[in-house]
């Protein structure tokens, strides 16, 4: 009797059990979101157009809301959700862990917002999947340009009321949402040089040097957590680790790049050598002239506030 009790208790569990690959139509999709994520109930699966002709060409095109698959290598498969509250479009990846119950769940946004309809769709390659953010006008203006009217957006489609922008190719890359990178540089780290401080106002003032072993040191210049000075540690293992792989798969156009507007208060300025020669300087004036630069920034304070110094 106790055996028969113990499976017959075991096999509806097994069946009430779902994993992303069992997903087959919308509701199974909605119902485990609203399960897992308050944040993202009463989020209706789809797209949502600024106007009828828009809603029209989204509504046409072989389009799914939600797509399975292996975002960053890992062997587990993860799920990415598409959707609008109130108008707003908004999209979701939803990374699995080790834990079968528990998820990490990130917001999709553009580094640069332009137009007034933007969206991601995911594309299958070689590299796995990948999520190319498009951005569009809808609504065509013009202005008087050495005395002719010149339209904008230039590459506007009237039959479908849309003027493509910009689109942005990103990646579910060392545990981060980054720029995808066709060729990272695997070149190990030499060092990397950050300072970190404002212009006008009572942010924290600091350089931070880490090089090719750990080695840090952090000088402290004003409005920080530690009293002014200089302090040395060595970089945790894992951390080390991660900032490497991160450093690896930066994609910069060129070896010195500057970003916003040179009087904006909060300035990054960052210097990285690698040991094959290629070195990097960048001015970040935006603090955030790149999704990996942000993950960057906010990886650079945890290793900055958590060190024992």
């Amino acid at each position: 009797m106790y055996m028969k009790f113990t499976v017959l208790l075991f096999i509806p569990f097994l069946l009430c059990s779902q994993t992303f690959d069992d997903f087959t139509i919308d509701k199974e999709v909605t119902v485990f979101i609203e399960k897992h994520f308050s944040e993202l109930k009463n989020l209706e699966l789809g797209i949502k157009g600024k106007n009828e002709d828009n809603q029209l060409y989204l509504d046409s095109i072989e389009y799914s809301p939600w797509f399975v698959g292996d975002f960053n290598d890992d062997g587990l498969t993860d799920l990415f959700v598409q959707g609008y509250k109130r108008k707003e479009n908004q999209a979701y990846l939803i990374m699995s862990t080790e834990e079968a119950d528990k998820f990490q769940l990130n917001e999709i946004r553009p580094i640069f917002v332009e137009g007034d309809l933007n969206f991601p769709v995911i594309e299958e390659t070689k590299d796995g999947p990948l999520i190319i953010y498009k951005q569009f006008m809808t609504k065509r203006t013009s202005k008087m340009v050495k005395g002719e009217e010149v339209f904008f957006p230039k590459n506007y489609n009237t039959w479908y009321g849309m003027g493509f922008l910009r689109k942005d190719t990103l990646v579910y890359k060392v545990d981060r949402l980054v720029e995808f990178n066709p060729k990272p540089n695997k070149s190990p780290l030499k060092f990397i040089q950050i300072h970190g401080y404002c212009q006008f106002g009572g942010c924290a003032d600091f350089k931070l040097k880490i090089d090719s072993a750990g080695n840090m040191i952090l000088q402290n210049i004003k409005n920080t957590e530690l009293e002014k000075g200089i302090y040395k540690a060595t970089c945790e293992e894992d951390k080390f680790r991660v900032l490497n792989n991160l450093i690896n798969y930066l994609r910069f156009s060129k070896n010195e790049k500057r970003y916003g507007d040179s009087q904006a208060d909060q300035v990054f300025s960052i210097y990285i050598a690698k040991q094959d020669g290629t070195e990097y300087k960048i001015v970040d004036y935006s603090q955030g002239g790149t999704l990996g630069l942000i993950q960057l920034y906010d990886f650079i304070e945890d290793i900055r506030k958590k060190t024992l110094w």
